[in-house]
């Protein structure tokens, strides 16, 4: 029995890897094709790679924070050097470029990298999840995780192109993996004193550089890690911190009171005329620091409410947290210097990603509108749906105590961020990987009811087997294939970039220097991206740059005041909200190139949906008309 045993295990863990082969080929069968895509894809990528050439040139004035990315620019800009000292290596040439030079002639090879940096992840994501959903699921329970995150297409169409969430979500799973082993093969080790190898002070710099590179993934990772620390059984209980805790907190405690009172009286006197969203974000933050060690200390003083503290607040806790700080800073440390440029990134987002609609409505209605939206976002097949309930039910009902953080951090998702904040798809990424668990989790839940009846009945395995690969089946093939629809919107984008340079070309060969050129959105093109970087203080070779004025139009009729020129659009007509609702003469009116009158239709290039239209436009006074 014990050989059968043995074979059946070897025989299933070469089962996970060819397993894992497979979706990595189905997936790269169709997602390759996004690499390949023309390099002026999105005005995402552009910030990246005008950040990634900034760092070529040993500039580490890091403009753009948004994300804020730190981390994959630096990596990409390492990788970006070793492809440059290869090709000179092997094809030595007295006057090859230097690396800047280089970079600007071969752009559509840095966006290939970039791009691949981002597929990377989203692979590597693939693989860390299998192991995970083993220890909390089963081997059943991986395949089915593993697929649905796979197949997901808002994870798919987010990791074709240059994005940060794939490299936070794959680092936040090496997080939880770490986690796990140290909890399996050193337990008591969890509240030792901390050292360079503690695997509690890993994991806490794996989920730092992963915020490094996008912020908000430390709202789904952190408290994740610290919902495992607390759930699990293997957690060593205490009855008090152990000496270095206590140590570290006669020193810690005044330091980060101090902190937080230096950051309030900061925000509040110095920030609050120029940034004034941010700096009530860092009011907020400067109360949490100050209060909570405070808090600490009481807690900890009385007994009826020590334990708790400790459960949740223990020395692994302490750990993760001093690990996350340290990776934050370690691999983001550009925003020491460049603090302005992150609070303007801040004052940015506070300000203005409000949806305004929505802030009228009741609270009750615009509460279940969001659910159902991020809900719909989350689980777009019926199929998902059904696992989904399933799941929270069977959880609860079970108080399964190793799904259970995967479920309250799921929850955590939709209280994460302000109830008016401006929805997006992507907002979803990084918990995707807890909703593929609790997906995973009936059908690894059926696959353990019938494997154990196989100590009574071996051939119950098999049976086992048969039954997890007809319901693996079935949810296959009820699933969205994520990767086909991103290679989709591929090849249809790719249609669009093709006229928007024959557009280009065009003006080129008909518009004399010094023409303005206004861009929408949809429209953009490398004489956009050029000017961004510009914009960015990032130096553009003069050789690469038009003659022409390109700048970005955002559509409003004010912004073209005093000009006349060309304007690039797309979309044939399609309406523009709240265009009706607003006078065309109106500055700040949206501008629908199609039916005003003012904007004269010049040429169009391509007959399918990513058309490009070339209108001509003249909103100069009557005497510079004339002239």
């Amino acid at each position: 029995m014990g050989a059968l045993v043995g074979r059946w295990q070897r025989h299933s863990a070469a089962a996970s890897w060819i397993y894992l082969a497979i979706l990595l080929a189905f997936s790269f069968r169709y997602m390759l094709v996004t690499l390949s895509r023309s390099w002026f894809f999105s005005s995402d990528e552009y910030v990246i790679a005008g950040e990634v050439i900034r760092f070529l040139g040993f500039d580490f004035h890091q403009h753009y924070f948004d994300m804020p990315g730190t981390p994959l620019m630096m990596l990409s800009a390492i990788c970006w050097s070793l492809f440059y000292s290869l090709q000179t290596l092997f094809s030595p040439d007295a006057s090859s470029p230097d690396i800047i030079a280089f970079t600007y002639h071969h752009l559509d090879w840095l966006f290939t990298l970039l791009r691949s940096c981002t597929l990377f992840f989203y692979a590597a994501s693939l693989v860390l999840l299998f192991p995970l959903a083993r220890r909390v699921l089963n081997r059943a329970g991986a395949f089915v995780a593993c697929l649905v995150l796979m197949m997901s297409s808002n994870y798919a169409d987010n990791s074709a192109f240059c994005r940060v969430e794939s490299m936070a979500i794959a680092l936040a799973l090496a997080a939880l993996l770490v986690t796990y082993r140290a909890l399996e093969r050193y337990p008591d080790r969890v509240g030792a004193r901390p050292s360079w190898r503690d695997p509690m002070i890993l994991a806490g710099i794996l989920v730092g550089v992963g915020a490094a590179a996008r912020l908000h993934s430390i709202a789904a990772s952190v408290p994740l890690l610290l919902l495992v620390l607390v759930f699990d059984e293997r957690t060593p209980r205490r009855q008090k911190y152990p000496r270095w805790v206590l140590s570290a907190a006669v020193y810690l405690v005044p330091s980060v009171f101090a902190v937080g009172a230096v950051c309030y009286w900061w925000a509040k006197s110095q920030l609050t005329a120029d940034y004034p969203h941010a700096a009530l974000l860092l009011t907020k933050a400067g109360v949490a620091l100050a209060v909570a060690p405070v808090a600490a200390v009481l807690l900890y003083r009385i007994s009826r409410t020590r334990p708790v503290l400790l459960r949740v607040a223990g020395p692994g806790a302490i750990k993760i947290g001093m690990g996350c700080f340290a990776g934050f800073l370690l691999t983001n440390f550009t925003v020491i210097r460049q603090y302005r440029q992150f609070l303007s990134s801040a004052e940015m987002y506070s300000a203005t990603y409000i949806d305004w609609q929505r802030t009228t409505w009741p609270l009750w209605t615009n509460i279940r509108w969001y659910i159902g939206f991020y809900l719909k976002v989350f689980a777009p097949d019926t199929v998902l749906i059904v696992l989904l309930l399933a799941s929270v039910v069977w959880i609860v009902t079970s108080r399964n105590r190793k799904l259970l953080p995967y479920l309250l951090a799921f929850v955590l998702f939709f209280v994460s961020q302000p109830l008016n904040l401006r929805v997006a798809p992507h907002h979803t990424l990084l918990w995707i990987p807890c909703f593929a668990l609790l997906c995973a989790f009936p059908v690894a839940q059926i696959y353990a009811l019938l494997v154990g009846r196989a100590a009574i009945r071996p051939r119950w395995r098999i049976v086992a087997s048969s039954a997890a690969a007809v319901l693996f089946a079935a949810i296959a093939l009820h699933l969205t294939n994520g990767p086909l629809h991103a290679a989709n919107y591929s090849k249809s984008s790719q249609l669009r970039l093709e006229h928007i340079a024959e557009a280009t070309e065009w003006i080129g060969a008909h518009t004399p220097p010094g023409t303005s050129i206004a861009v929408r959105y949809l429209c953009f093109n490398p004489d956009i991206f050029y000017a961004w970087l510009q914009s960015m203080d990032v130096p553009v070779p003069p050789d690469v740059l038009d003659r022409r004025r390109y700048f970005v139009w955002w559509g409003k009729r004010g912004e073209l005041a005093g000009m006349a020129g060309y304007a690039f659009a797309t979309g044939g007509g399609a309406a523009i909200s709240g265009i009706d609702k607003l006078p065309i003469a109106d500055l700040n009116a949206m501008a629908d190139v199609y039916r005003d009158p003012a904007f004269q239709h010049v040429i169009s290039f391509g007959d399918d949906s990513g058309t490009i239209d070339v209108f001509h436009f003249d909103f100069r006074p009557p005497d510079a008309k004339s002239r």
